[in-house]
């Protein structure tokens, strides 16, 4: 929506040198050049902006999230995240292509953030079908701490242990 704006203000502008151009070009060719070379930059940029962030995926982080959809956090297993809009759908469950294939998951609604534009959004991973709870994943990192070991299989081993001493 926002870069539609921008386009249609910034063509607006454009039309209205063009006007003021061709009045300067009949007095000046070297003034006309360099408006020309004005309004070559504008468009360049322009198309550099909106290239840039249609390819970048950042279209949910500038617009406000549309009807019966919600914007999902997802952290990817390379380290990175992506910002995507999901389709809602029923018991929590939001729908959505990543990577070009069907992928789903669960949003229990138990954290949820805000993004800079005001948008709602939860946190999920690419290897999770559920939502991720920060104040869960703080505590399995306090847990890894006092465990000194990563594995899940590890902790449950050392809880039975406590359990029957």
């Amino acid at each position: 929506m926002f870069l539609e704006i921008k386009m249609l203000l910034s063509s607006i502008g454009i039309i209205a040198i063009a006007f003021v151009l061709s009045q300067i070009i009949l007095v000046n060719m070297l003034l006309g050049f360099l408006l020309i070379v004005g309004i070559g930059m504008i468009v360049f940029g322009d198309m550099l902006i909106g290239y840039l962030i249609t390819r970048n995926r950042l279209q949910p982080q500038l617009d406000p999230t549309p009807p019966r959809k919600e914007t999902c956090i997802l952290f990817t297993l390379a380290g990175g995240f992506d910002v995507i809009n999901t389709v809602k759908g029923p018991h929590g469950k939001r729908e959505f292509k990543y990577n070009g294939k069907e992928a789903s998951v669960i949003n229990r609604g138990d954290y949820q953030v805000r993004l800079p534009n005001g948008n709602s959004a939860f946190v999920a991973h690419e290897s999770l079908d559920e939502n991720i709870d920060m104040f869960e994943a703080k505590y399995a990192e306090k847990m890894e701490k006092d465990v000194k070991t990563d594995d899940v299989r590890e902790w449950y081993a050392i809880a039975k242990e406590v359990d029957n001493l």
